[in-house]
């Protein structure tokens, strides 16, 4: 059986070997580029690349081992989501007083993601929108 490459709904990777022994999750960007994912063959190559990269399971992940992985991958999403915006909150931004307000209700709602009731499982629907 080959490796198992799973695309996840928010761009990120996730890949167990074909022993089902090791496995690597990705966020939804290229670790040695910081690019986004285009495709499974970029997430392949990175993999053929970087025999290191795989992580070996000592037996079955958890429940609470799964919970840790996927609260670790929706930080960094979140992370990420909050360092693209911060541009919006800069006292030369070119946004209007009602849009920054906007962007920091965004951002405020961000930040206070551990704290939603389906933590670290969120739905589609539990990430804020971000503001036009």
């Amino acid at each position: 059986m080959p490796d198992t490459y799973t695309a996840n709904d928010d761009g990120s990777y996730s890949v167990v070997s074909a022993d089902e022994l090791s496995f690597i999750n990705f966020t939804d960007k290229d670790p040695s580029t910081g690019a986004i994912w285009q495709n499974v063959e970029e997430v392949k190559s990175f993999v053929a690349a970087y025999p290191n990269a795989w992580s070996l399971y000592s037996s079955l992940p958890t429940q609470e081992e799964q919970d840790a992985m996927t609260a670790s991958n929706n930080r960094m999403k979140r992370n990420d989501l909050l360092a693209t915006s911060d541009w919006t909150q800069m006292p030369d931004s070119p946004l209007t007083d009602e849009a920054k307000t906007s962007w920091a209700t965004y951002r405020t709602s961000l930040r206070t993601l551990p704290t939603n009731e389906n933590w670290p499982s969120l739905e589609d629907a539990d990430w804020p929108t971000k503001p036009s």
